[in-house]
């Protein structure tokens, strides 16, 4: 019978939720000015832009939604950790992420919304909807890290798996961004963008690994697993670039079809980290099932002598 969770144990994961959560936004909070903002009610220079804890910019879509969703998967690997030693309710866990996102949110939003002139009413149109595109990919981004915060925390070998593996490309993003934080104008370097092309691969091949392949119905995860290497990273880098044509002048159906255009291109390139996740995952795989039998006839050897 399992023992219910304590007080203190639902505070422990109160926390984890929390700390996962900054976790997350650190690389951004370290260096967190606002990006310049096309619509900004008034000419201001980049380094007198104020603090916000999200980056909040259509050309930093795929950093913010990879800093929140990251928060709930960082914080149900803890959760899964924790576990093995006491008793973790998940909804304390949840609730930290959820207050950490919501203060973010509201800070970050309130900074955007006073410089687009909205408060005032001075905002045009544009503005708004400006604010309300990134207003609700910041709330389906914070549905999504309680998602995943959920399926790395699972119980279940292959859900937990599966959770890794599909933000491994978010991870990519996650890393970079701590380069850029301290590369100053330059960017992180070519040596990192190759390193991060690969680590995502890296990190779905490992997850798969531990995933297995028994019962076979984990195969699923498989399928999974490697359609989301192959497909967000080409999902990203359309959306990013029709988000960022700055010619369009916020045209969200000529964006659209910018984005749509360029995602068979950028899918066609996207198959040499799938096929080294694949690599790993059968190699590891074959490994691990030899080592469990070895470990299986070691077994049997000393019970029956």
């Amino acid at each position: 019978m399992t023992e219910p969770p304590r007080a203190s144990h639902r505070i422990l994961a109160l926390a984890i939720g929390v700390v996962g959560a900054v976790l997350g936004l650190l690389p951004w909070i370290l260096a967190g000015t606002l990006p310049l903002q096309n619509l900004w009610a008034v000419q201001t220079l980049p380094e007198a832009m104020p603090f916000v804890l999200l980056p909040l910019s259509q050309y930093y879509v795929t950093l913010l939604f990879s800093l929140v969703l990251l928060g709930g998967v960082f914080a149900g690997l803890a959760v899964r950790v924790a576990r093995r030693r006491r008793t973790v309710a998940l909804w304390p866990a949840a609730l930290g992420v959820a207050l950490v996102h919501l203060t973010a949110a509201v800070q970050s939003f309130g900074v955007l919304a006073d410089g687009l002139g909205l408060w005032g009413g001075a905002g045009d149109v544009r503005a708004a909807l400006y604010f309300g595109g990134l207003l609700g990919g910041t709330i389906v981004a914070a549905l999504l890290a309680q998602l995943g915060l959920w399926m790395t925390a699972h119980r279940s070998v292959a859900v937990a798996s599966l959770g890794i593996a599909l933000a491994a490309v978010p991870f990519g993003t996650w890393v970079v961004r701590w380069f850029g934080a301290f590369a100053g104008p330059t960017g992180p370097g070519e040596f990192v963008s190759t390193v991060v092309f690969w680590m995502p691969g890296v990190i779905v091949g490992a997850a798969l690994v531990w995933c297995g392949v028994r019962p076979l119905s984990r195969l699923i995860a498989w399928v999974i697993a490697l359609l989301g290497l192959w497909v967000t990273p080409a999902l990203f880098t359309a959306i990013g670039y029709g988000l960022g044509m700055r010619a369009l002048q916020g045209d969200l159906r000529e964006m659209a079809e910018a984005s749509t255009q360029l995602f068979p291109v950028v899918l066609a390139e996207m198959w040499r980290p799938v096929v080294l996740a694949v690599l790993i995952a059968v190699i590891g795989s074959i490994v691990r099932v030899a080592l469990e039998k070895r470990s299986a006839r070691t077994t049997d050897a000393v019970v029956t002598s």
